[in-house]
């Protein structure tokens, strides 16, 4: 029984994502700003604490997917997470820039990567800064997200203080933006495997027999084609920073995922193993799981990970 439930956005249509229904959740503050010193309508947050306790609550970091430019932070694809506030866990879900479509055609600049990136770490930092404030445990922070949230997971915590990372204009920049763990699933990864694979996918076929192809956003994150500009596109990933002190990952993708594909999370665990450990990764793939396969969210699965997450955490 998920903790949390969905309702439709008013005036809804077409596409639209459902949004969480946290009325049930009574301690909790809404649209904080995570960059006080340079405020933007996107950098927000929202903390949600257990009904009982006075902490220092673990914390789960959750960002939603989106391909880079849709998503937000109430909507369902952080509605997993939730499930760990009965196992007394604080849960924080971040906005932050997104390459959102223009009405006049392309995408904002402002999602860009690095910008994307440097929002999610200062999210971290304001937390770690003011954590006793929202009785969040600093110690016990653990990064979550799904497809793009998953790339902004592992991004969030790889080399966390080194300031090609980080923008300190963001403020906080004197504080450590380090995570003990990071739960990454379907996660958006090598940007040329990600490009490749949305080049090649045939578009949906629709009923009047138009075709309707997802634009490649891999290449609209980068700016630039990433299959053209490989230098870059390694820049821009997870694999290029990780390192011996990278935290815990536990990867977990779907092998008929047909949006991001499985070999993201493949050679993500293998640099982890090969330049960490092979204890520093836990690797889960799934037999016919396709994108956000709704039994990543069986309570079984949800059961998986708070339990590698306790064990992660010594909790």
């Amino acid at each position: 029984m998920a903790y949390v439930q969905f309702k439709m956005p008013e005036g809804a249509t077409g596409f639209a994502m459902p949004l969480l229904d946290t009325s049930n959740i009574t301690r909790k503050w809404l649209d904080v700003d995570y960059t006080p010193a340079k405020p933007h309508p996107m950098r927000k947050l929202d903390v949600y604490l257990p009904e009982t306790g006075e902490g220092p609550f673990p914390t789960i970091i959750a960002i939603h997917g989106g391909a880079f430019w849709g998503g937000q932070k109430n909507d369902m694809q952080v509605a997993a997470y939730f499930d760990f506030i009965p196992a007394g866990y604080a849960v924080v879900s971040v906005e932050q820039r997104l390459c959102t479509q223009l009405p006049g055609g392309g995408y904002d600049p402002e999602g860009l990567f690095p910008n994307a990136v440097h929002d999610y770490r200062a999210a971290i930092r304001f937390l770690r800064a003011n954590a006793a404030e929202y009785k969040l445990d600093p110690d016990k922070f653990v990064t979550a997200g799904g497809s793009a949230g998953g790339y902004h997971s592992i991004m969030g915590a790889v080399q966390p203080n080194n300031p090609a990372l980080y923008d300190a204009s963001l403020g906080w920049a004197d504080v450590d933006g380090s995570v003990a763990a990071v739960v990454d699933w379907f996660g958006v990864g090598d940007l040329v495997l990600q490009s490749e694979l949305t080049e090649n996918t045939p578009g949906m076929k629709l009923p009047d027999g138009t075709e309707m192809k997802m634009d490649n956003f891999a290449d609209i994150f980068l700016g630039v084609n990433a299959r053209e500009n490989q230098n870059l596109a390694a820049f821009a990933g997870p694999d290029l920073w990780i390192d011996k002190d990278v935290p815990p990952v536990l990867l977990q993708h779907g092998i008929a995922d047909e949006i991001v594909p499985v070999g993201c999370s493949r050679k993500l665990a293998a640099t982890i193993a090969a330049v960490a450990g092979a204890e520093r990764v836990v690797f889960e793939e799934f037999e016919g799981y396709t994108h956000g396969d709704m039994r990543f969210n069986s309570e079984e699965n949800i059961a998986r990970v708070v339990k590698w997450v306790n064990d992660t955490l010594g909790i």
